[in-house]
């Protein structure tokens, strides 16, 4: 009798057991999905597409109730080749336009996102990034059905409650070169005149319908120094678009709008960024001058932006970045010094001997005057082998220029490298030299960190200007080399002087004697042309001039 009650106590325990255990099988439908590959910050957004009915089985949610029979058996399985959504099936999933539940953001420092207590089905999830440069496509993920209810035969959704975020990263890079360069670079030297080549390429996402209206576009400004090559009809000849070696079609790919000399956008069309199934690589090539207007080592830059869509439940929500390049030209800031030292002796008559030969004396003049301004001097500017003249734009039939207004030589726009200056006709009263000054420019750069929204980007760091003496038989004698800093505009000089007399070029002035009736026998003679060259260094040039 003892053994049947502890027998019923045990039996009564079990059955309590049981039914404390039914509700923990009732909520096995609550379940979590998961999506990786995220960044901490980045906001979820969520949406049942597909869900568990315990009588009938799989069935489309009331909110796409629209969606094609193929992609809902696929997904379910009931085909004879189950499989997961395509992105064109994606597309179309998207396009439905379903409203999305809000899913919070990724915690700080995660690398996933999670969601607790949610029922058996198929879930469309979109992030949306962050940061700028970076588009999430919908993430499909499922929660099983458990086999409770009237269902017997359960098939398995061809998806897990786990996924992985596909992402394009937008990009925007820009290059440039000079004409009859090779290389690619972020920062050039340039010749007033100079046709420079431009390049950009882009990434543009694949945007998929839950975007009603995508925008991408890519604007290019330039500065006052630079214009674009334009044709008689205002359209840009040289510019293209491509991806890899095939080009889009205007007006049917792309438009483009705010043309002028300086600036112009190119506008993607929704056909084309809804159009493809992946994030594609644009590559946009074009040319530009620089003009007159360019101004001495002041940058002249060309600026790319991309505006586009990053949000497809925000259609204000747009991402930006740019990129840039810049290009520098040299002015050269000259001051003509003349210096005038001569020493005349001439022999007098003083007496006559007895034999009547004339009895002289020697009987010296003087006079010293340093440092004084000389105009009128006119020098023609060579290329570095001296013999050929350097021409660009801004003097199309080559470089001369006269020393004026107290022996300034100005010469504008040119390229870093090594220059010959001659003097073709000399001032008035003075005869034309036959020593000449070589220059060399040379320039160094720096990078400029990249910000959230700007690529790095090279910028002018140090130049220096170099001048050698060249006397008439070749001999070669290293005059002054002064270099410089750049910083937001301001020109510093940092080493070396600016001209100093290894840079002077020996002249002879036609001098007459003192009217003393003597005969001349000696002159010697000086004329010093010292030449103070600087890149765009007019203060310091015309400090010392001064001196």
């Amino acid at each position: 009798m003892k053994t049947m009650k502890k027998f019923g106590a045990l039996f009564l325990a079990i059955v309590m057991a049981m039914a404390l255990a039914v509700p923990a099988m009732a909520v096995e439908n609550e379940k979590t999905i998961k999506v990786e590959g995220l960044q901490a910050g980045d906001a979820v957004k969520y949406v049942q597409v597909i869900e568990w009915n315990n009588t009938t089985g799989w069935v489309k949610t009331t909110a796409f109730a629209n969606l094609s029979n193929d992609v809902f058996n696929a997904v379910v399985g009931s085909t004879t080749t189950p499989g997961k959504i395509t992105d064109a099936s994606a597309t179309a999933i998207a396009a439905i336009g379903a409203d999305m539940t809000d899913g919070g953001s990724v915690a700080t420092g995660a690398t996933s996102w999670t969601k607790d207590n949610l029922a058996p089905g198929l879930y469309m999830v979109q992030p949306v990034a962050t940061s700028a440069d970076v588009i999430y496509n919908p993430v499909f993920v499922a929660i099983q059905a458990d086999g409770t209810g009237s269902v017997v035969d359960v098939t398995n959704l061809n998806y897990d409650n786990n996924g992985t975020a596909k992402k394009s990263d937008v990009t925007v890079d820009k290059k440039t070169k000079s004409t009859g360069d090779t290389e690619w670079a972020e920062a050039t030297t340039e010749d007033v005149g100079d046709i420079i080549d431009f390049k950009v390429e882009t990434t543009v996402p694949a945007y998929l319908e839950n975007y009603t209206n995508p925008v991408f576009t890519v604007s290019d400004a330039l500065t006052d120094g630079l214009t674009y090559a334009v044709g008689d009809e205002g359209a840009y000849t040289t510019l293209t678009v491509k991806v890899g070696d095939t080009e889009l079609t205007k007006d049917t790919d792309y438009t483009i709008t705010a043309l002028d000399a300086t600036h112009w956008t190119i506008s993607f069309t929704k056909d084309y960024l809804q159009g493809r199934t992946a994030a594609t690589v644009v590559t946009i090539t074009y040319q530009a001058m620089i003009t007159d207007a360019a101004k001495n080592v002041n940058p002249e830059s060309n600026t790319v932006t991309i505006d586009y869509s990053r949000n497809p439940s925000d259609a204000t929500d747009h991402g930006t970045k740019t990129d840039k390049t810049t290009h520098y030209t040299f002015d050269i800031d000259a001051k003509l010094q003349g210096d005038e030292n001569y020493t005349t002796s001439e022999l007098i008559k003083v007496a006559q001997d007895s034999e009547g030969n004339p009895i002289t004396e020697e009987k010296t003049y003087s006079n010293t005057t340093t440092h004084h301004p000389l105009d009128g001097a006119v020098f023609t500017l060579y290329k570095s082998d001296g013999t050929t003249p350097y021409t660009n734009s801004e003097y199309p039939n080559g470089v001369t220029v006269t020393s004026a207004n107290g022996g300034l030589l100005e010469i504008k726009g040119l390229d870093e490298g090594t220059y010959v200056l001659k003097e073709t006709t000399p001032a008035s009263g003075y005869m034309l030299m036959t020593d000449y000054l070589e220059f060399t420019i040379t320039a160094t750069y720096k990078t400029v960190e990249a910000t959230d929204t700007c690529n790095a980007y090279q910028e002018l760091d140090t130049y220096s200007v170099a001048v050698t003496h060249v006397a008439a038989n070749g001999d070669r004698t290293a005059g002054a080399t002064s270099t410089y800093t750049l910083d937001n505009g301001t020109i510093t000089k940092t080493g070396g002087v600016a001209g100093d007399a290894s840079n002077e070029i020996v002249n002879v002035k036609g001098q007459s004697l003192p009217s003393t009736g003597g005969i001349g026998t000696k002159i010697f003679y000086t004329m010093g042309a010292v030449l103070v060259v600087g890149a765009g260094v007019v203060l310091v040039s015309r400090k010392r001039a001064g001196e």
